[in-house]
């Protein structure tokens, strides 16, 4: 839900190319170890990612309610609603989980849960928002708009190569697999 212009995707591959030279030149080393650093900025993206994906659930359904109040009685709306309301709590959740996961745990299955979910409550939930928006209003829709599906996909992309590349992820998630 929601729409980026371009200057969005601008400013997140701008930050993202500064942190990989940044990265490059710290001074950190092959020793830095524990939840710091851009691990910290993860987590913290994560939980406003949970937070605005609640929010644009409800601002959207608001603003449904407040221009077309005659939608609140259809059966269709109702039952969309029903299902994009859970699909909104179900990427909160996955994405606070992470953001806990991230501080609290040391296993090495961590880090592939995190990606798992980067590209779940990503790209994954943006199709199928944008799948079931179409499905029930279909021919309602002004315009295709293809920027949420974009920006989670960026996201997912640009984590899941910070949490390849990253010597402090790889120092501080080496740990003994869990059994």
């Amino acid at each position: 839900m929601g729409s980026w212009t371009i200057w969005h995707f601008v400013a997140v591959i701008a930050v993202a190319l500064v942190a990989a030279w940044s990265a490059n030149k710290s001074k950190a080393g092959p020793t830095a170890t524990g939840y710091g650093g851009w691990l910290i900025a993860l987590s913290l993206f994560l939980l406003f990612w949970a937070a605005q994906e609640l929010a644009e659930f409800y601002r959207v359904k608001t603003l449904i309610g407040v221009l077309m109040p005659s939608a609140l009685q259809n059966p269709d709306y109702l039952e969309y609603i029903v299902y994009a309301k859970s699909l909104a709590w179900l990427e909160a959740i996955l994405l606070a989980a992470c953001a806990g996961l991230l501080a609290i745990s040391r296993a090495r299955w961590t880090v592939k849960a995190i990606v798992a979910v980067l590209w779940l409550a990503g790209p994954i939930c943006a199709a199928i928002e944008f799948t079931l928006a179409e499905s029930y209003f279909g021919e309602y829709l002004l315009e295709k708009d293809y920027s949420a599906l974009a920006a989670t996909t960026l996201f997912a992309t640009i984590g899941t190569w910070y949490l390849a590349t990253s010597k402090r992820v790889k120092n501080t998630y080496r740990g003994r697999q869990a059994r």
